[in-house]
């Protein structure tokens, strides 16, 4: 696979972001020690909203490396999580990146598009640095939508798996936070559509992939 000079830089944020994510709440509790500082994060009903740019998604699965021969993606993703507890809560993620096939002649764009569903533990709920771990289900798509002068006809791959995640948020006040998080999704394409034909695949296509991302999140008020 080759790495372009973009992904490369996205990633050096993505780590010296959670570098500075971690300095910062080091500092911030070496400072606050002894005042028994609480995130309300989860301890109230409600929910919370995020956005995730940039994510940087590795298509590790031989669907993509053996069928397609397919780079690293750049993409976002938008989610939902509803706490339960101080350490327990569920969580809805849509997610896109934007990736290129290697074609020998030319070169096409294509997306992988997530959905996930699932469950995540929080420790150390009374910092602001709060780790967390979850997994749930997936469902992948990948797709090409041709270019209106082309006569590539629209192909899509679909498909179901699960997901696994460790991450760290940042708890700025009771309303804000920021977080990073690596994701492995473990999957499947078992159906394909080509223009107007459509069926199974005689043998699923692996699409698994791996990714690292940042975020915001926002509580929303409880009612």
């Amino acid at each position: 696979m080759r790495l372009r000079n973009s992904h490369t830089l996205s990633v050096v944020a993505l780590v010296l972001a959670a570098v500075i994510l971690a300095a910062t709440a080091v500092e911030v509790s070496a400072a606050g020690s002894g005042r028994g500082w609480k995130s309300t994060r989860y301890g109230r009903k409600g929910a919370e909203i995020w956005v995730e740019f940039p994510r940087v998604v590795y298509a590790t699965g031989a669907g993509y490396s053996e069928e397609y021969d397919v780079t690293e993606g750049l993409g976002f993703g938008f989610g939902m999580m509803w706490g339960i507890s101080d350490n327990i809560a569920f969580e809805g993620r849509m997610l896109q990146s934007n990736h290129t096939v290697d074609f020998g002649e030319e070169e096409k764009e294509w997306d992988i598009d997530l959905f996930q569903v699932g469950a995540r533990y929080t420790f150390s709920e009374e910092n602001r640095l709060q780790p967390f771990v979850g997994t749930g289900w997936a469902k992948i798509t990948m797709e090409r939508d041709a270019e209106p002068t082309s006569s590539d006809a629209f192909e899509r791959l679909t498909g179901y798996g699960a997901y696994v995640t460790i991450g760290v948020d940042y708890i700025h006040s009771g309303s804000w936070s920021g977080f990073f998080r690596a994701d492995y999704t473990h999957g499947g394409y078992g159906h394909r559509v080509i223009g107007l034909e459509e069926g199974a695949l005689d043998e699923p296509l692996s699409g698994n992939c791996v990714s690292m991302t940042l975020g915001i999140a926002y509580r929303i008020p409880a009612w």
